[in-house]
């Protein structure tokens, strides 16, 4: 079955059922320790896809330049 799942954000490529591909999300997450597996657990609580690239862009992504791009964004001012 070679049927589109959805497209590249930057190239706008078709990304097809069963082809890898490389997407960032914002997730919220919460870190707990399970006493009967005696492991870590993650749950994640939300999730937002932020961009899905083709294997081809998301190859060419510099995740260091993107790690310290984000590093530079002011957050904005939390009022409680």
């Amino acid at each position: 079955m070679n049927e589109k799942f959805t497209e590249c954000d930057k190239c706008g490529k078709p990304i097809m059922l069963g082809n890898a591909y490389v997407s960032i999300t914002r997730n919220i997450e919460q870190a707990e320790y399970d006493l009967i597996s005696d492991e870590e657990e993650i749950q994640v609580i939300d999730s937002e896809q932020i961009i899905t690239l083709c294997g081809k862009c998301g190859n060419a992504f510099d995740t260091d330049k993107l790690e310290r791009i984000i590093k530079n964004i002011p957050f904005r001012p939390s009022y409680n």
